[in-house]
């Protein structure tokens, strides 16, 4: 069995300093700006921790404190973050995701992908995955789970709404999240702060981070858009 793929996220809302780091691809997000590093990022696991490095950008470890959560194919955790990026000290929160089934997109359409850190025991998780023809977020598979006092809660039933500008880019959501015993959504809002799209093989990513407000919590995470970059039909 191969070993899982790796995807590091970290949070730094004190200096406006974030960023994302996989397999062939690393982001900064800086303020308002956002910019693929030319190098790729180097990802080495380190007894239950993991440390990234890319070029002189960046050079992290991150230390999974959180219960691994199923987001289907995949499990999250949040991390504690420090070193160094972007020529500054870093020491926040952030995520670290393990994915051990890649999403079979020739049955999908968009896979999209949310995180929201408000503390070490506060964070939502989530994947939407959507189906292959359908019309909407509403017929939308997502799985999600909330830590609420540092217990992982999985979701019953949860809804992702988001408005896009005029090229498709994710600008705000709302999330949605029924939990198991409670009738009413627990909700939680956000807007973006950064991004940029990148394309990587036969797919293209609206990669952004998002500052997240909910139930009087504020705090940070990344919002991803996952969706096939075929080329357009001839006229």
């Amino acid at each position: 069995m191969s070993e899982p793929a790796v995807s590091l996220a970290f949070f730094d809302g004190e200096r406006e300093l974030h960023g994302s780091l996989r397999s062939g691809v690393a982001v900064l997000f800086e303020g308002e700006g956002a910019r693929a590093l030319a190098d790729q990022p180097e990802i080495e696991r380190d007894g239950d921790s993991w440390r990234a490095a890319c070029g002189d950008d960046v050079e992290l470890t991150f230390e999974p404190f959180s219960p691994a959560v199923d987001l289907g194919g995949a499990t999250g955790r949040l991390c504690r973050v420090r070193g160094r990026a972007a020529g500054a000290e870093v020491e926040c929160l952030g995520t670290a995701g393990e994915t051990t089934e890649p999403p079979p997109w020739s049955e999908l359409d968009a896979f999209r992908t949310v995180s929201a850190v408000f503390d070490e025991e506060h964070a939502v998780l989530a994947v939407a995955r959507r189906p292959r023809g359908s019309l909407g977020h509403g017929q939308e598979l997502v799985t999600s789970h909330l830590l609420a006092a540092g217990e992982a809660i999985a979701v019953e039933k949860a809804r992702l709404s988001t408005v896009y500008d005029g090229e498709g880019r994710q600008r705000s959501a709302r999330l949605e999240l029924w939990l198991p015993g409670e009738d009413f959504p627990r909700r939680a809002s956000g807007t973006v702060r950064a991004g940029l799209s990148l394309s990587l093989e036969s797919l293209r990513v609206n990669a952004a981070v998002f500052a997240w407000d909910m139930e009087g919590r504020e705090g940070f995470g990344a919002y991803e858009i996952t969706v096939r970059d075929e080329p357009a039909e001839a006229a």
